[in-house]
């Protein structure tokens, strides 16, 4: 009864961030729009210009914030193509390492024929980038941030991990093959009464003004809206792992589906 509760609240608050999240958008658009406006009437230089500029900034921020909404309940509209998770990592690694500073090691351990994902590119790497900092930020002292990638085959969501824990009870893995995508960092770890609700929004165990509560709620929904799931294992001073798996494609399964949605644009043109 508890899980089933639990999972009605998460989709209630999902549908209730979502209306929210659309209304909000439409009138931070026309904010936005007039800031650009005034802006022509009131170029650098005018008494007014700075005044401006600082709405049209804070309208930006709160327009971050609403996508980081929209995210979470997934409603937001992501541009999915074939990527190829490795090639994606190193891309990534130059930005993640001067995120998480210098005295912090990142160690790559890239799988072998691991295959393709579908998804959102720039959304994918808001994911990663998100799990790398708040690696860092449990990493105060410094420590070694761990990126692996693998192709797993699973028969369900037994064959994982005793120890990982899922956003939501009933959210389980069906059989099939993956890549796994393994963020695992030396930090101090999260107590057991909060590792349950890390993936709610607005939760946070960061100090009041060091963030939103929105990060792991983004994460969730971007994962579940890619269809891939999201573990995580954690234990007070042994650091944290989250597994992310995404269904895998074969190389020759990745451009026969490319094939087949070109045909189908085409055939839309």
């Amino acid at each position: 009864e508890l899980r089933y509760a639990h999972s009605q609240k998460m989709q209630a608050v999902g549908q209730l961030a979502g209306g929210v999240a659309h209304d909000f958008n439409n009138l931070l658009t026309a904010m936005i729009g007039f800031c650009v406006l005034l802006l022509m009437r009131h170029p650098a230089g005018d008494q007014s210009f700075a005044d401006i500029m600082q709405i049209k900034q804070n309208a930006n921020r709160a327009a971050n914030l609403v996508r980081q909404l929209l995210a979470f309940s997934r409603r937001q509209t992501l541009q999915p193509k074939l990527l190829d998770i490795t090639e994606v990592l190193a891309e990534l690694s130059n930005l993640v390492r001067r995120l998480i500073g210098e005295n912090i090691e990142l160690k790559m351990v890239h799988g072998r024929d691991v295959g393709m994902v579908r998804a959102d590119q720039g959304q994918l790497e808001q994911v990663l980038i998100n799990l790398a900092v708040n690696a860092r930020d449990a990493m105060n002292g410094g420590g070694m941030l761990t990126l692996r990638t693998a192709a797993v085959s699973l028969r369900g969501p037994f064959d994982l991990e005793p120890d990982l824990i899922a956003p939501v009870d009933d959210d389980r893995i069906t059989s099939g093959d993956y890549v796994l995508v393994e963020i695992a960092d030396t930090g101090g770890g999260i107590s057991p009464e909060n590792i349950q609700k890390i993936f709610e929004p607005f939760f946070s165990t960061k100090e009041v003004g060091a963030g939103t509560g929105l990060g792991l709620a983004t994460v969730y929904g971007i994962i579940k809206q890619t269809g891939g799931y999201i573990y995580v294992a954690s234990k007070p001073g042994s650091g944290t792992r989250f597994q992310l798996y995404f269904p895998s494609y074969a190389p020759s399964e990745a451009a026969a589906a490319e094939e087949e949605k070109t045909e189908k644009e085409s055939a839309g043109d």
